[in-house]
């Protein structure tokens, strides 16, 4: 595969967050009654919606933002687990090709956002449209303190409604809004200020404003700040669990808890190795939400 052609089919659509939102939409299903056919075409459509957002994310952050351009070290810092920081860059693709693609991906979302729109409800419209803008929300969210708010409405309540208006026609979207925040946060207020923390100084030359840009600059280190969100995180699915909103299963999760700490007992020395395997950890927590959601029904 030539790196043109992974670029396109790989890097661009950063599948490996797959997991994050792949499991937000099962969940959302399997809070509006279970999965069905229609409910796998929603994973599908998030999914492409997903790859679409990314997709915009590398053309704005280098043709609107300018957060990509530059040398090595004045541009947002690659990382292993989605590379997608230097590819217009370097040259390896061109705006032009990033563009066609991300539309690609969303016109390959709309069809089957169409089919449920056509068979389950009209109101998966409105959410898989929210879906494709918040990209555009989020690359301009970076100079106005909204940057990890705008992830989290994405990955959070946005990917959970579209599951369970995939699944029915009247689900009960308050509580898919409430059930929704410990995706929101694992992918944008811990998550984000892991992938951001070696761009900080670049980024902040060029004026990003950021609620893990604002810890960085205070000096507070990086394992705390996470270790505060997986505690919020932690308390909070407790809550859901003792007020009926989710399977008491979801508790299924915690079994990510050890590792996850025990990652940022020691990433401190290793971070190149062991931000990756916080992303892998952070993934089996909300996949593990989504299997005791499906074991508790």
């Amino acid at each position: 595969m030539t790196p043109r052609v992974k670029a396109h089919l790989w890097t661009l659509p950063r599948w490996f967050a797959a997991p994050f939102f792949g499991s937000a939409v099962v969940f959302g299903a399997l809070l509006a009654g279970g999965m069905s056919l229609s409910s796998w075409l929603g994973v599908i459509t998030g999914l492409l919606i997903m790859a679409g957002g990314h997709s915009f994310n590398s053309l704005l952050d280098y043709a609107w933002t300018g957060l990509d351009k530059g040398e090595t070290g004045e541009r947002s810092a690659e990382k292993d687990y989605c590379a997608g920081q230097s590819l217009l860059a370097a040259g390896i693709v061109t705006v032009k090709e990033v563009a066609l693609n991300a539309i690609i991906w969303y016109v390959l979302a709309a069809i089957p956002l169409v089919y449920l729109a056509r068979h389950v409800t009209w109101a998966v419209l409105p959410v898989g449209l929210a879906g494709m803008l918040v990209t555009f929300w989020y690359a301009r969210a970076k100079f106005n303190w909204t940057h990890e708010l705008a992830l989290a409405v994405g990955c959070g309540p946005l990917a959970v409604l579209l599951g369970m208006c995939s699944t029915a026609a009247r689900p009960a979207w308050h509580h898919g809004i409430l059930a929704s925040v410990p995706f929101a946060i694992m992918l944008s207020f811990a998550g984000l200020a892991l992938d951001e923390w070696p761009d900080a100084e670049a980024n902040l030359r060029k004026g990003v404003k950021s609620v893990a840009y604002k810890v960085w600059e205070s000096g507070v280190t990086l394992e705390w700040y996470l270790t505060s969100w997986f505690l919020f995180m932690f308390i909070y699915q407790v809550l859901l669990i003792s007020v009926g909103i989710v399977a008491p299963l979801t508790a299924l999760s915690f079994l990510a808890w050890p590792f996850l700490i025990g990652t940022l007992v020691v990433f401190k020395k290793n971070f190149p190795k062991m931000a990756p395997l916080i992303v892998v950890f952070g993934a089996t927590y909300v996949v593990l939400i989504a299997i005791g959601q499906y074991l508790g029904r």
